[in-house]
């Protein structure tokens, strides 16, 4: 049987790296193109490079969808790549970073206070009352 669809299906999992698909696509059946990569291991070759570069070409969409997604502020997009990318950012720090940061320095008190207002501010007609606080109200 001639191959006259080997390369129109090669060219359609470079841009769709999955063969059911792209045999849906192309009008042929799984089995052939199984077939054909039992019988000619320079054709599995050329199905192989196929799919890494069609694999290549869907994660480079799909990065510049995400980063897309990023600059329009979408804060799942931001997480998701901070959560998948910090490798590449962060610095490394020594085995016992945490344990020395937890010794005598440890936060083990918070104290804030609520202060009493200064002054009303009042509103002529059916004005609600507004207090000022204190510049100093909180203490940390």
């Amino acid at each position: 049987m001639k191959r006259y669809k080997e390369t129109p299906f090669l060219e359609q999992i470079k841009s769709i790296p999955n063969v059911s698909l792209a045999c849906e696509k192309i009008g042929l059946s799984r089995n052939t193109v199984y077939r054909w990569c039992k019988e000619d291991l320079k054709f599995k070759e050329r199905l192989d490079e196929a799919i890494v570069a069609g694999t290549e070409s869907v994660n480079d969409l799909a990065e510049s969808k995400l980063i897309g997604h990023i600059n329009s502020g979408n804060l799942r997009a931001i997480q998701y790549w901070l959560d998948n990318n910090k490798k590449n950012y962060a610095r490394p720090r020594p085995k016992d970073f945490w344990e020395s940061v937890q010794g005598d320095n440890r936060v083990t008190e918070i104290k804030i206070t609520v202060a009493k207002p200064k002054k009303k501010i009042e509103k002529p007609n059916q004005a609600e009352h507004k207090t000022l606080p204190d510049e100093d109200c909180i203490e940390a």
